[in-house]
Formats: C-alpha cells, sequence, structure tokens
C-alpha cells in the first residue's frame, strides 16, 4: 500500500506557488504494529478557544516560518509542537496538490508514514488528537454531504462524524483528495 501511495502521488503535476502566504499540513498514517494491517491516520481538534478554526477539526500544520527549510520541513515542525510529533519516526511520501483556505492562505497537505508508536500530546492549540481508520473514510456509507460557500460558489462537500468528532471543510477537502489522488476513492465534490 506504501509504495502505491507514493506512486500515486509521484504522478500529480507539480504546481507553481500561488504567491500566497503559504502553510503545510501533515496527512500522517501510523504504519507500525497493527495499523499495517489497518492503517488509520491522526486528526487533531483545534482548540475552542483560538480566534480562528476553534474547536474544527484539522490535519496537524500551520503557516511557514523563516526556520523551515522547506515545505514538509514546516508540516513536520507544527505536528512536533501541535501534537509531540517525532521527526524522526516520519517517512515522507509525497505531496497532494495545495488549496487556498478561506483566509487565503495556500494549504500544501503532505502525506507520510508513523513508522513508530508515539506519545502524542497536544499543545495549548489542541484540544484532542484522534485517529480515523481509512476504511472508515473510504466506506461510501460513512460520507455525508456538507453545503459549503467557496470561491463564490456554493459545494457539496463529503464530510464525515466518527468518535464524536466532525470532518468538514477544508480538511475533508484535503481527505477527499487524499483518497481520490492515492485509493481512487472516486468521491466527488459536488458544485450547487
Amino acid at each position: 500500500m506504501i509504495e502505491d501511495i507514493k506512486y500515486k502521488l509521484n504522478l500529480l503535476n507539480s504546481e507553481k506557488p500561488s504567491g500566497r502566504p503559504q502553510a503545510s499540513v501533515l496527512i500522517a498514517i501510523l504504519n507500525f504494529g497493527k495499523y499495517i494491517e489497518s492503517p488509520e491516520l491522526i486528526y487533531t481538534q483545534r482548540s475552542s478557544h483560538l480566534s480562528t478554526h476553534s474547536g474544527e477539526v484539522s490535519f496537524p500544520g500551520g503557516k511557514v516560518d523563516e526556520i523551515d527549510l522547506n515545505l514538509f520541513g514546516t508540516a513536520l515542525r507544527e505536528s512536533n509542537e501541535e501534537i509531540s510529533l517525532n521527526s524522526k519516526d516520519v517517512t515522507e511520501l509525497g505531496k497532494l496538490n495545495y488549496l487556498i483556505s478561506r483566509h487565503k492562505i495556500e494549504v500544501n497537505p503532505f502525506v507520510a508514514t508513523v513508522d513508530h508508536p508515539q506519545v502524542l500530546t497536544p499543545n495549548e492549540e489542541i484540544q484532542e488528537i484522534f485517529t480515523v481508520p481509512l476504511d472508515f473514510l473510504l466506506n461510501p456509507a460513512n460520507i455525508q454531504r456538507e453545503i459549503i460557500e467557496r470561491q463564490g460558489g456554493v459545494w457539496q462537500v463529503p464530510s464525515w462524524n466518527i468518535k464524536n468528532q466532525k470532518i468538514w471543510g477544508l480538511t475533508a477537502m484535503i481527505t477527499v483528495n487524499f483518497l481520490n489522488a492515492c485509493f481512487d476513492a472516486n468521491i466527488e465534490i459536488l458544485e450547487g
């Protein structure tokens, strides 16, 4: 599975930066022990006291800092800061095409494996850390539809409810792009 993901990510068109402020997120696939047969993704719920995206489900990540060597480095640094993910236990598989957030930030999703058990601890920005099985995300019966306004249009975007959490909005769109690119899921984001 991991080699297939790397291969499919390598097929994506390399794109030019948008010129907007940049951020990176990490789609972290647990890839050790029982997770080799039943992979799960790491998600976070942002703290309710934050000024933006408070209480929302997201992937670990954040804005580029001048100390970052590259965009993947941003995703690793932010994941370490937010959930104490040990960068040495992470293997980069590739990058999905970026999306522009509603705050006009270029969000670059990186796919990686977490190859060893972790003691994940949330910082003050994160309320909860949870994992979601890939099988759950890929099962069409678990997909619901949310209506969102984006880039001047109205869209029906997939969402998921699991563990008292709702994966929706930009995080759901990134999840859909990941599932479609790496698993040929054919999950549609519909206009109107």
